[in-house]
């Protein structure tokens, strides 16, 4: 058996279903839907995945909250 991911706009939604629900009882096994509320999901995850790498070769310098923390206090009281 495989999977297939596809991704669809929610306002062609019913087109797929459609196409899904009449194809022969033996083609698709099972199916599932997923809202995805949040589009940019992988590209995030992606993202700090590189940046965690990044940070664990010294690339990317990590940030002390802290001083972070202070500095935008003293940004905020000027």
């Amino acid at each position: 058996m495989q999977t297939i991911h596809i991704d669809v706009d929610e306002s062609k939604m019913d087109v797929l279903l459609n196409i899904i629900k009449n194809l022969k009882e033996d083609v698709v096994k099972n199916y599932t839907i997923s809202n995805s509320d949040d589009a940019y999901y992988d590209t995030r995850k992606k993202r700090l995945t590189v940046l965690r790498e990044d940070i664990k070769s010294g690339k990317e310098p990590m940030s002390d909250f802290n001083s972070s923390i202070d500095e935008l206090t003293q940004e905020l009281q000027a």
